[in-house]
């Protein structure tokens, strides 16, 4: 029996890093999960492994930017699983460092286009199918949006990226005492950096063996987070007999980063 049996879920960004993580530690666990990303080849390949498994698993090229896009994914997630059960705002951009005065607010407005109002649209695309679900089979339904420990701990020379990540907080615990009442958990992952494709922005624009050592060393673990790391924390805060008393909550999942 896996922690999630009979749980459907849509993961966003979920073709690599940390939202293929969460996917695959779903399906082990038993969810079927619709791999929404703006990479719609690479999500259907991340569904085709899945499916080869033997799990339940659907794609669909999502761009979170667009509500519209998002509503197709929560009818695809009905129409195919039945329902909702856990969506999990997880795509996200990085950025290269800049100075606070090299900083251009057009950059501002795209992390938080992406970061942020990605995370809300998610959220209230979500919301309508995770009522019904709750109403129809009694289990609590469950939002999990991927955020940043930077948004814990800030960082300089990351202030769109930082700034985007605090909203996204905000709305994360916000939404958590609003649908309290519609026993609809909101909890939030608060990674640090991590072994994924979205490190080359942090490094500046292309990773290396240098940059991966100097970013691991930096943590108090020593190492970098892995999407395995994340997916398995998603496991946990979206699995109701174990996390079931758990909303507001933010995970950090950052090798002591925080601390």
């Amino acid at each position: 029996m896996g922690r999630l049996d009979g749980m459907a879920a849509i993961v966003t960004g979920a073709a690599s890093g940390f939202g293929k993580g969460i996917v695959e530690s779903f399906a082990r666990e038993g969810a079927a999960t619709l791999v929404a990303d703006l990479d719609g080849a690479t999500a259907e390949a991340v569904a085709e492994t899945q499916r080869a498994q033997g799990g339940q698993a659907e794609a669909l090229q999502t761009d979170v930017t667009d509500p519209a896009g998002l509503a197709a994914a929560v009818a695809l997630c009905e129409e195919r699983f039945g329902g909702l059960d856990v969506m999990v705002a997880n795509a996200g951009i990085g950025q290269r460092p800049a100075a606070f005065l090299e900083t251009k607010a057009d950059s501002l407005r795209r992390q938080f286009e992406v970061n942020a109002l990605g995370a809300f649209n998610s959220c209230q695309a979500a919301i309508p199918a995770l009522r019904r679900r709750g109403a129809s089979n009694g289990v609590d339904s469950s939002i999990l949006i991927t955020v940043s420990g930077i948004a814990l701990t800030p960082r300089p020379q990351l202030y769109g990226y930082g700034m985007a990540k605090a909203a996204a907080m905000y709305l994360m615990k916000s939404l958590a005492l609003e649908l309290a009442p519609d026993r609809i958990r909101v909890n939030g992952l608060f990674p640090a950096v991590g072994d994924t494709p979205m490190l080359a922005d942090f490094a500046g624009g292309a990773r290396s063996e240098t940059h991966d050592r100097q970013f691991a060393e930096a943590l108090p673990l020593g190492r970098l987070i892995t999407p395995e790391d994340v997916g398995h924390a998603a496991v946990f805060l979206s699995a109701p007999t174990e996390a079931g008393a758990l909303t507001g909550c933010a995970l950090p999942v950052d090798a002591g980063r925080c601390l």
